[in-house]
């Protein structure tokens, strides 16, 4: 049996980083395969389907020409506050890149980097289009994320 491909997307290294020393350190075989942003993740799924996919939410630290999303819609809905609307994308980004990517991810279990707690219909409506999506509670462990990443 070969080892899972976990697709990685955030804006920094502390998610691949942490669950390849928490795999390794459980004798775990799985390859982490980091993605920065949107871009990068269609680049590694050109390159193999994973088998599952670590989705962070936040970008803080992603240049805005590189958030996903529809910058002039937001900054029309937030009526010309274009501060607000890069803070929006930046801050949704993964549900951005989610969408973005839904026809490469079809039957891929997705962890979401997002407590859905008070949230089920929204989590609920994102499972009509990702039957195999799931949130990361607030305060949840790496090793939480790593073993709903790799459940197989």
């Amino acid at each position: 049996m070969t080892a899972p491909r976990v697709l990685v997307v955030e804006d920094g290294r502390e998610y691949a980083d942490g669950f390849t020393r928490l795999a390794n350190a459980k004798g775990e075989e799985a390859v982490f395969v980091r993605a920065g942003g949107l871009a990068e993740a269609r680049a590694a799924l050109a390159e193999g389907r994973p088998d599952a996919v670590f989705l962070d939410v936040v970008f803080d630290r992603t240049p805005e020409a590189e958030l996903a999303g529809d910058l002039d819609a937001l900054v029309a809905r937030y009526g010309g506050d274009r501060a607000r609307a890069v803070r929006h994308l930046a801050t949704h980004q993964g549900f951005y890149v989610l969408d973005a990517l839904a026809d490469a991810l079809a039957g891929v279990r997705v962890v979401l980097a997002y407590d859905f707690t008070g949230e089920e219909k929204r989590l609920a409506s994102l499972r009509e289009r990702f039957p195999m999506l799931s949130g990361l509670a607030d305060g949840a462990s790496l090793g939480t994320a790593l073993d709903d990443l790799l459940r197989r």
